[in-house]
């Protein structure tokens, strides 16, 4: 496939239907390897190019009419593909499946039909297999790998855009996060790519540690300064000399601490606990919080001159929810730290299902205790829902939830003998349209002793 600009795709921000379908088949031309479709404004699948059925092995007979899920078998899309909120895709990273049930990774593109009146009118939707795709940028190439942030999603590209240029200063940097994240490996980054590098970097959870503690931790204390104080200790911002020094969840600095962390911003200078004589402080202070610091400064927990010294350049990161495409490649690559790459265990569609469903309220920090907990579930070579956290499995997750038809659910037996029937026998497809995995349609059709 030759070298194509991101801009092929999006010549124009607006177009309409007759021009899109005119369009799609332009592409389908040019572009026979890769899967070329378009929708109706209810995401029903219009035209399915000979590269859809190459690349899936769906035909267009057996999609047309169909809602595009049914040839996307797309776990990230059924909570939503952004073409209906932002009127394209550009470039985004998805596993697929094949009809024999087969992962397929590709980079998506797509973009809106609009009518006069600018509403919703269906959409140009073009799939490349990923390893034909130009100018993609693998998660093991990509600089930041080595500090383990590992994305391909839009929001991650501008962190580590954000990432690039205040390594190169030393300005203060805030990074604002959910817990699990990465703060700190944002806080990691910005060191490594700094002139600092080759100095201390020096983590402090401001969370952990009490009040006294946490001074003296900080500042270091001499000999004698307290009760138990029985030799001279050097703090952090001593031991971080020349360095980076992390400030982990600042929002729970005691109000007085504030006082004498902002003293050591405007004059860069502190003083050990018992000391008389001021010390230098060469290091570069980062901080992060999962807290909103403006609304702790209204309710009186947070210093404002101390809100306006850190926080001069935000960095804010998304929760995992909001970068669900990179589920598949956090999975993969908290495997292979298990694992050698021939022994790497599969994750089964139903199961990638429900972590692509799963809220993950504890981020990214949650996926890994869950694929940890996986593995010790495990018995054979692939990871199964029942595998999974109880949180997980037991989730009713929306693209599970069954259709009614006749007033019945679709789980019962007249209503999946019949989607059967209507897909020709064709299991993958019957479960797509039943929202369940083909295993899952395998295990009731046994159960029920159905037969197609």
């Amino acid at each position: 496939m030759k070298q194509l600009n991101n801009d092929f795709f999006f010549t124009t921000q607006v177009i309409t239907r007759i021009q899109g379908d005119s369009l799609a088949r332009m592409v389908s031309l040019l572009m026979p390897d890769a899967a070329v479709f378009t929708v109706d404004k209810d995401r029903k699948i219009t035209y399915w190019s000979s590269g859809a059925e190459k690349l899936l092995g769906f035909t267009e007979p057996q999609l047309k009419g169909e809602i595009c899920l049914s040839g996307n078998r797309c776990p990230q899309c059924m909570s939503g593909c952004g073409l209906l909120d932002s009127g394209k895709v550009e470039g985004l990273p998805l596993v697929l499946h094949t009809s024999m049930g087969e992962s397929q990774p590709v980079i998506k593109y797509a973009m809106a039909y609009t009518r006069e009146d600018g509403s919703f009118d269906g959409g140009l939707e073009v799939l490349l297999p990923h390893h034909e795709m130009p100018k993609i940028t693998s998660i093991e190439s990509n600089q930041f790998f080595k500090y383990g942030l590992i994305s391909q999603s839009a929001e991650m590209a501008k962190v580590f855009q954000l990432i690039k240029r205040v390594s190169q200063t030393e300005m203060p940097v805030l990074i604002r996060g959910e817990s699990g994240t990465g703060k700190e490996l944002v806080a990691r980054a910005i060191h490594g790519e700094s002139v600092r590098k080759n100095a201390p970097f020096i983590a402090v959870n401001c969370a952990t540690l009490s009040e006294g503690l946490l001074e003296s931790e900080l500042f270091g204390h001499v000999k004698g300064a307290f009760t138990g104080a029985i030799r001279e200790h050097a703090g952090v911002f001593e031991r971080a000399k020349g360095g980076t020094l992390f400030l982990d969840e600042i929002a729970e600095l005691p109000f007085n601490m504030q006082a004498k962390l902002l003293r050591v911003l405007e004059t860069g200078d502190f003083i050990p606990v018992g000391a008389e004589k001021p010390l230098k402080a060469d290091i570069r202070i980062l901080t992060a919080t999962h807290k909103a610091l403006r609304e702790e400064v209204k309710n009186g927990r947070f210093r404002m001159d101390l809100l306006y010294r850190l926080r001069v350049i935000p960095i804010f990161l998304p929760n995992l929810t909001a970068r669900k495409s990179d589920i598949p490649l956090l999975i993969n690559h908290i495997l292979s730290e298990q694992f050698t790459e021939t022994l790497i265990p599969t994750v089964s569609r139903d199961a990638l299902n429900y972590l692509m469903a799963y809220e993950w309220p504890g981020n990214i920090r949650e996926l890994k205790n869950a694929i940890h907990y996986a593995l010790v579930m495990l018995d054979g070579k692939s990871i199964e829902v029942s595998d999974l956290p109880p949180e997980i499995s037991q989730q009713s997750i929306k693209f599970n939830v069954t259709k009614e038809r006749n007033g019945k659910s679709a789980h019962n037996e007249e209503a999946i003998l019949a989607e059967i029937k209507s897909c020709n026998g064709n299991l993958t497809l019957a479960a797509e349209k039943l929202g369940i995995g083909r295993t899952t349609l395998w295990r009731y059709r046994n159960k029920m002793k159905l037969k197609e």
